[in-house]
């Protein structure tokens, strides 16, 4: 079977939603298939709605016996004035068009002409599932939906965006298999969407322990001069105040007002929100208690977090948490929040904590907790491993993938 996977970043590009496609299109080779992973050139988010940001170079390439197609976004004058009015316009507007879907015309062009692909499986932005539907409907082939829809908690709801506002929910509906990052979101596709039940599979992200061999914390405390010794709470992400950044920052300015003694490490890039918050309460921070690194390389991902103590992703925009698998295969305990796939993963008192979203007070106590307690930090972050191991191995969530797709197609 000939798989087309249509994501927004792909290769080398390795977010959430990106490495997900990749692994899936690497594991369809051992299921016997091949595949073709389609995306923009966009680097940064930011480009896929403005001029600003680094972009790839468009084309196609082959990398581990995966061709990459590589479309590049548009940035026509008064583009949000077109977006204004594609959305009331154009079939699939509504939720096609609204804000950061990019324009990319060479691929709405190439989709209507593509041909040659058994499966479609669509991800992430409604412009991508869109154009698989598209295709899907033209060539009779089965659709797999994943939109990755970061939609918060039953009790904090993220407003959506106009994620559903148009053809979306019938996108869905028509799909062979949803796939869900977990089991609100499937709520959501279920009961919100009409998606039939036995047609969604909560799926989740995964790891691959391999990655994590031979990591060094000592490399990491070279690499941005950490101090030996000193503990350190690691947040990585793109740091907002969705990301439970702020939340992060003003719990450890108040346990260091409190004589706590640790590192924070910020690893990942900075939002405007963030930058503003950060600039506000800058004269508070204790000097070198904070390091800030931007976004950091993979090959120095796995040592920065074996130099933690905690990892800390007090986030209500992760559908998933695949930053918990990384603090887990590392042994280190976690603190998520009670929002998007983290409180199926986290097992409260046995492999970490949660806290409620922006609960700054509960989160200063949990990090304390952990600070002065290292057989607690110890007791969790083993449970941890043994957990990531035993179920969240890419192998494990791409097997369970394409099992389930083929008793599906069969």
């Amino acid at each position: 079977m000939k798989i087309l996977h249509l994501i927004h970043r792909t290769w080398p590009y390795h977010g959430g939603a990106e490495r997900y496609v990749w692994e899936h299109a690497l594991a369809g080779k051992r299921w016997g298939h091949t595949s073709t992973v389609v995306a923009t050139d966009a680097w940064d988010m930011s480009w896929l709605v403005s001029k600003q940001g680094r972009h790839l170079q468009p084309g196609r390439f082959t990398r581990d016996g995966i061709e990459i197609i590589r479309f590049p976004v548009a940035h026509p004058p008064a583009r949000n004035i077109f977006r204004a009015v594609f959305r009331r316009l154009k079939k699939g507007g509504p939720d096609r068009y609204f804000y950061p879907n990019p324009f990319i015309p060479e691929f709405d062009k190439w989709i209507k002409t593509a041909d040659g692909f058994d499966l479609v499986h669509a991800n992430a932005m409604p412009f991508l599932l869109h154009g698989g539907y598209r295709y899907a409907q033209r060539k009779n082939v089965p659709l797999v939906s994943v939109p990755h829809a970061n939609l918060g908690s039953p009790g904090h709801r993220i407003e959506p965006l106009h994620y559903f506002a148009g053809e979306q929910p019938k996108v869905l509906r028509e799909s062979v298999l949803v796939v869900a990052q977990n089991r609100f979101e499937a709520s959501v596709y279920k009961n919100e969407c009409g998606v039939n039940r036995g047609n969604i599979l909560v799926l989740g992200s995964g790891i691959d322990p391999e990655e994590w061999m031979g990591a060094d914390e000592n490399l990491a405390r070279k690499a941005f001069s950490i101090p030996r010794g000193s503990k350190i709470v690691l947040s990585v992400t793109a740091h907002c105040r969705d990301k439970g950044s702020t939340t992060l920052l003003d719990s450890s300015i108040d346990l260091w007002k409190r004589g706590e003694d640790f590192i924070l490490v910020l690893a990942g890039p900075v939002q405007k929100d963030f930058q503003e918050h950060l600039d506000l309460r800058s004269e508070e921070i204790p000097q070198g208690r904070l390091i800030v690194t931007g976004y950091i390389r993979e090959e120095i991902r796995k040592h920065l977090f074996s130099a933690a103590w905690i990892v800390a992703a007090p986030s209500r925009l992760d559908a998933f948490g695949i930053v918990l698998l990384d603090g887990w295969i590392s042994g280190k305990p976690v603190i998520g929040c009670n929002a998007g796939g983290m409180p199926d993963l986290i097992e409260p008192g046995r492999t970490g904590f949660l806290i409620e979203f922006g609960d700054t007070e509960d989160l200063s106590n949990k990090i304390s907790s952990l600070l002065n307690n290292e057989e607690l930090a110890i007791f969790m972050g083993r449970n941890g491993y043994r957990k990531t191991v035993a179920e969240h191995t890419w192998q494990r969530v791409t097997d369970r993938f394409y099992r389930n797709l083929q008793e599906r197609l069969n």
